[in-house]
């Protein structure tokens, strides 16, 4: 005997019916709490950042100046060596590389100095941009383990830059550059507690109060059945017929 294929799909669609009636129950009865109206939002903009070390805007700057003066300079040997190139060429663009080198030398410096960071009772907060400003908030329930590293010339300015990872990432969440030595190391110890803190266990109950309810439950049993059987033997000795 062949069955519609119809009847066959009518329970299969009653049971996705079902499951969707029972899940918009769920969702309804789930509590929600009171909504928050947007003047009741913590703005990111508002926290109280501060910024990083004076010296951090000042070593970029002089690596920056460092770097396009190299580079211009080798623009211009570059330029009276190569017998291709007129001599009145090379000068004539040499102003237009030192303006273009001023202009990138300020943005970076502007840019150092506009990085802030903050640390709050649940998040560490980190701020940099100056364009495209970017903010961070990476709670500690997601903090996994916290690296410090120096360069050359951070070493020279007494700076290090603090990175923190998240569980499940390869890259670093935060990367905090322009910290004193000091500071950042006792940073390091403070996120990693609290780290450490945030992951901690629900401690259970201890085994002395088991033990103790187990013990008053066996004393209860015993006493319930003492009292059965001096009821069993008062009835039994009211029962018994005397001589």
């Amino acid at each position: 005997m062949n069955m519609d294929p119809t009847q066959k799909s009518q329970p299969l669609v009653t049971q996705a019916s079902d499951s969707t009636a029972e899940s918009a129950a769920e969702l309804n009865h789930y509590q929600h709490g009171h909504i928050l109206r947007p003047a009741q939002y913590i703005p990111l903009s508002r926290l109280a950042l501060q910024a990083v070390n004076a010296n951090y805007p000042k070593l970029l700057l002089i690596i920056s100046i460092t770097i396009a003066v190299l580079i211009i300079l080798g623009i211009t040997i570059f330029g009276l060596i190569n017998p291709d190139i007129p001599t009145s060429v090379t000068l004539s663009i040499l102003p237009g590389y030192t303006l273009l080198a001023v202009i990138i030398i300020k943005l970076i410096h502007m840019k150092a100095k506009r990085i802030a960071y903050g640390v709050f009772e649940h998040e560490l907060v980190f701020r940099e941009g100056l364009f495209w400003v970017s903010t961070t908030a990476l709670p500690y329930t997601r903090l996994q383990h916290v690296n410090l590293s120096q360069g050359p010339a951070e070493r020279k300015f007494d700076l290090v830059s603090l990175k923190c990872f998240s569980a499940g990432s390869g890259v670093a969440e935060i990367d905090l550059p322009g910290l004193n030595a000091e500071l950042a190391e006792h940073l390091r110890q403070h996120l990693l507690a609290k780290a450490a803190a945030s992951h901690q266990p629900i401690i259970e109950q201890p085994e002395n109060d088991s033990t103790s309810s187990l013990e008053n439950d066996t004393q209860t049993s015993a006493d319930v059945e003492h009292q059965l059987t001096t009821s069993k033997a008062e009835t039994s000795s009211e029962d018994t017929p005397h001589g």
